[in-house]
């Protein structure tokens, strides 16, 4: 039982540092999900400024007052990509990351139509202007982050689990965002 457990470890062990630089850690999956819901609040507020739901002007508010969180959100995820990528390509895949969730809003939010969307901006509005009442909004409003990669805590459970189960079958982890 000795030998398996050994055998497992040693098998997880040249993987741990990879994917402990490129998992998303909790951190910034809030980040991200923040993030994501902004970047859809945002390219809804575009399309629905022709509409008789116009929130333009609620959604610019929302920036103005969210200023500190939402940069707070920004640098997070930038870290996570200059963690995954290092400093030399962690704008590029910031960016790439950033026109992605843009692209998904494109077409319009799953299930929202305009006004709805401008209930949410105003809901956002009334909320404190920190990370976390953001977070919650975010969560209410069924935001799941699109991940570019793996959960560092979906890895680790995985990886834990494959230890505990003596098993020496390699481990597939399915991320839960979509890989953009």
């Amino acid at each position: 039982m000795r030998k398996l457990i050994a055998a497992a470890l040693a098998a997880t062990m040249p993987l741990a540092p990879a994917t402990a630089a490129t998992c998303w850690k909790q951190t910034a999956v809030e980040a991200a999900q923040i993030r994501d819901f902004e970047m859809m609040l945002m390219v809804s507020a575009l399309r629905c400024r022709g509409t008789e739901n116009n929130f333009l002007s609620s959604y610019n508010r929302l920036i103005r007052e969210k200023r500190e969180a939402l940069t707070q959100v920004n640098d997070e995820l930038r870290e996570h990509f200059r963690d995954a990528t290092g400093p030399v390509g962690a704008l590029s895949a910031y960016d790439n990351y950033v026109t992605g969730l843009a692209n998904i809003y494109g077409a319009g939010a799953d299930g929202l139509a305009c006004r709805d969307l401008q209930s949410i901006t105003d809901a956002a509005n009334a909320l404190p202007s920190t990370r976390s009442a953001l977070l919650e909004l975010a969560d209410a409003a069924g935001i799941t982050p699109h991940l570019s990669g793996a959960r560092c805590d979906m890895v680790i459970a995985v990886a834990g689990k494959a230890l505990k189960t003596g098993s020496e079958e390699p481990v597939r982890v399915a991320s839960r965002g979509s890989a953009d």
